[in-house]
């Protein structure tokens, strides 16, 4: 069955919310205050992949971060620096990456407002 999440939030104010959906706190040694949201998934009964909106504050990052499956990143807001193994680029909304299995792979909030972006996974990585 379909399943739509309105968007609730409110970007002027760096409010990134969905109906239906709870931001989940990522928040470890390496990785202090990020936010992601799962906006189709396995609990809207999406066979074969999944989408995530990740909130990342200014001055953190993403996992430094190596595995077999690929991902579709769009950045919605924000400037990164992403990493793709020894390479190093600096992008901003609208740009699009595709990271490959087993690249190395992370992103660097380097802007002074937070960075968010969309992540498409396949659903057995989830």
């Amino acid at each position: 069955m379909s399943v739509i999440h309105r968007f609730t939030g409110d970007p002027a104010q760096g409010q990134f919310a969905w109906e239906g959906v709870a931001p989940q706190l990522i928040h470890t040694e390496e990785i202090q205050g990020i936010f992601k949201h799962v906006l189709v998934g396995p609990e809207e009964g999406a066979p074969t992949f999944v989408i995530r909106y990740f909130y990342v504050p200014v001055g953190d990052n993403t996992f430094y971060d190596q595995h077999p499956h690929e991902h579709g990143i769009v950045i919605l807001h924000g400037k990164a620096r992403v990493q793709l193994n020894a390479e190093f680029h600096e992008l901003g909304p609208l740009d699009a990456i595709f990271i490959a299995g087993e690249d190395v792979h992370q992103l660097v909030n380097i802007g002074d407002t937070p960075l968010g972006f969309l992540c498409v996974i396949p659903r057995d990585a989830a």
